[in-house]
C-alpha cells in the first residue's frame, strides 16, 4: 500500500523521485507502528499539504515565495517532517507508553500539517506578516514570519489533524493534542526567526519534536 501512494504522489506531482522514496520509507514504518490508522492520518498530511502548495502556485511562484521544483516535495522534506512520526509510531508499538506516543505521533503530524498551512496560506494571503520575536513587519515568506490568515489556517489544520486521530482512535481528546499541534508550530516559526540559517529542515523537524513532546506528556504518557 505505501509502494502504491508513493508512486501515485509522484506521478500527480506531489513529490519528487527522491520525495516518493523518502515518502515510502516514511509511510512503510508508520504502517508497520500504528497500522491504517496511522497511515491515514500520514496521507492527511502529504495529501493536505500538496493540495495547500498547489493553491495559487503561480501566483506564488511570480512573487518569488512558492516551493521549488514545481511544490514537489523532497526527501529532506519527508524525512524532516515525518521522522518524529516515524519515531512515536514505533515506540507506540513496542513500548508500554503506546497511548501518549500515538498521541505525539498525531501532533506531530499535525504540526507539519499546520505548519505548510501557515505557510501556503499566509503567503497567498499577502499583507505583511509579522517577526514572531519582535512583531516587525516583514516580506512573506521570511523565516518566524506570521500573518493572521496563516495562523487561522494552521488551527485549522492543526484541529483536523487531532480530529481525525480521534475518530481512528489513535489518541483521547481532540483539543489537547490539537493544541500541542499549533504550538509545534510556534516552536517552528520561533527556531526560524533566532536561527535561520540552521534551513527549513531543521526547523521543520524541532517543530514537530515539541509537538510530539508537549502531546505525549498531556497524553498521560508517563
Amino acid at each position: 500500500m505505501t509502494a502504491v501512494f508513493a508512486a501515485l504522489a509522484y506521478l500527480l506531482g506531489m513529490v519528487s523521485a527522491g520525495g516518493a522514496a523518502g515518502g515510502m520509507v516514511v509511510g512503510t514504518l508508520v504502517y508497520a507502528g500504528l497500522g491504517a490508522p496511522g497511515f491515514a492520518v500520514l496521507a492527511l498530511f502529504v495529501v493536505g499539504g500538496s493540495l495547500l502548495t498547489r493553491l495559487g502556485y503561480e501566483r506564488k511562484h511570480r512573487s518569488g515565495i512558492a516551493e521549488a521544483r514545481g511544490g514537489r516535495r523532497g526527501a529532506k522534506n519527508a524525512l524532516a517532517n515525518g521522522g518524529v512520526a516515524v519515531a512515536c509510531a514505533l515506540l507506540a508499538a513496542t513500548t508500554p507508553y503506546g497511548e501518549g506516543f500515538a498521541a505525539a505521533f498525531v501532533a506531530a503530524l499535525g504540526a507539519a500539517f499546520a505548519d505548510t498551512a501557515e505557510s501556503e496560506v499566509g503567503q497567498l494571503a499577502g499583507g505583511c506578516p509579522r517577526l514572531i520575536t519582535t512583531m516587525q513587519k516583514v516580506r512573506p515568506g521570511t523565516d518566524g514570519a506570521l500573518s493572521l490568515a496563516g495562523t487561522l489556517a494552521g488551527v485549522a489544520a492543526a484541529g483536523i489533524t487531532a480530529a481525525l486521530g480521534a475518530v481512528l482512535g489513535l489518541s483521547g481528546d481532540v483539543v489537547p493534542v490539537a493544541a500541542a499541534a499549533f504550538l509545534g508550530t510556534v516552536a517552528d516559526s520561533l527556531m526560524g526567526a533566532l536561527a535561520p540559517r540552521v534551513g527549513n529542515e531543521l526547523t521543520n523537524l524541532s517543530g514537530t519534536l515539541a509537538a510530539a513532546l508537549m502531546a505525549f506528556f498531556l497524553a498521560g504518557g508517563v
